[in-house]
């Protein structure tokens, strides 16, 4: 793993980057509210998560733990990394993985900051989605109100998992494991709100890559 300095300056690059993302959101959110219409599905399923959790008292913590886990499992293998070792019950899990060292900070703390259930619904929206289906007469619905569902189960975990009782945090140095954990946090809910608006040019909605595209070329056009 990287040694002091490198946390260092990995802190110091985030905390540059989410200053440009701050400078670039707020038109982003200026633009959410004009089109606040096309989010409706997306917040009702948020408070339908609220309501179903209430009664799903029994598989609860199950189903936190094995996202937590399934997410670290599925960034490893995102960097090559051979899964060992998957485990998550009630109360516990574990997810072993071998590889290169300098992957460990990008596995150990996707659980805090990436809604991995969200990006599989946002996928599915995008591979569907249309300037014809998005809209004021919404006829995506149904998967927007997943897409709410998933949000607000990943906000429920994001809360309960992060601390320094999570020791995916703490094997790391602290201020680098909050910073990256807030970053990427930021980064993933412009990545959301953007899927949804149209783009300048065609009107068709920009969906993941686009969303993710926008960001990196307002990234290039700031710096160079």
């Amino acid at each position: 793993m990287m040694k002091k300095t490198g946390y260092v300056l990995a802190t110091i690059l985030m905390l540059v980057l989410a200053a440009f993302l701050l400078y670039e959101g707020w038109p982003v959110l200026l633009r959410f509210f004009d089109l606040i219409g096309r989010y409706m599905w997306v917040g009702i399923g948020i408070a339908v998560f609220f309501v179903l959790r209430y009664f799903a008292k029994k598989n609860r913590d199950w189903l936190e733990t094995l996202s937590h886990e399934l997410t670290h499992a599925v960034i490893a293998i995102l960097f090559l990394r051979e899964i060992t070792s998957f485990q998550a019950n009630k109360k516990n899990g574990v997810v072993w993985s071998r590889g290169a060292r300098w992957s460990e900070p990008f596995v150990a703390l996707a659980p805090y900051c990436l809604p991995l259930f969200t990006y599989i619904m946002l996928i599915i929206w995008s591979l569907v989605a249309s300037r014809q289906l998005v809209g004021s007469h919404n006829h995506l619905w149904g998967i927007d109100l997943l897409v709410g569902i998933t949000l607000g189960f990943h906000f429920v975990c994001f809360k309960a998992q992060t601390g320094n009782h999570e020791t995916d945090i703490t094997k790391f140095p602290t201020f680098f494991s909050y910073t990256y954990i807030w970053f990427f946090r930021l980064v993933n809910l412009l990545v959301i709100l953007l899927c949804y608006m149209p783009a300048h040019k065609t009107g068709e909605p920009l969906k993941v890559w686009g969303a993710f595209w926008y960001l990196i070329e307002h990234f290039w056009k700031i710096l160079f």
